[in-house]
């Protein structure tokens, strides 16, 4: 499964790329057992989850670790230091991977509720 994620090139300038993680057929639920696609993301450490009111803006800024950002409510617009915007809406999903480099702003259209789930370290 593919999903949007953010990195840092070697000049420090961070960019929107696409992070393809493999998924596999598993069994879901009781018997009858319906199968669906899994996407394992690997460990992860911690979760929290954040809210902001509408018109918040975050300046530039790396991820302190790597991490998963899943939009509960809201939209919110991530920019990345090569100008490059990108809108998200709830149930979508960001890997950021920029810790180091010139990190990317965040700003919430609207009211905001994201959860932050922190990769474990490998």
């Amino acid at each position: 499964m593919k999903f949007p994620m953010i990195h840092a090139d070697e000049q420090g300038e961070t960019h929107f790329g696409v992070q393809d993680l493999p998924d596999r057929e598993v069994p879901f639920g009781p018997p009858p057992n319906p199968t669906g696609q899994m996407t394992d993301f690997g460990a992860v450490a911690t979760m929290f989850v954040f809210s902001v009111p509408a018109g918040t803006d975050v300046p530039a800024h790396n991820a302190p670790q790597p991490y998963i950002a899943i939009i509960l409510s809201g939209e919110g617009e991530v920019v990345t230091s090569d100008g490059e915007a990108r809108r998200f809406h709830p149930g979508e999903v960001l890997i950021c991977n920029d810790l180091t480099g010139k990190g990317h702003v965040t700003r919430a259209i609207s009211d905001l509720i994201v959860a932050f789930v922190n990769r474990a370290n490998s």
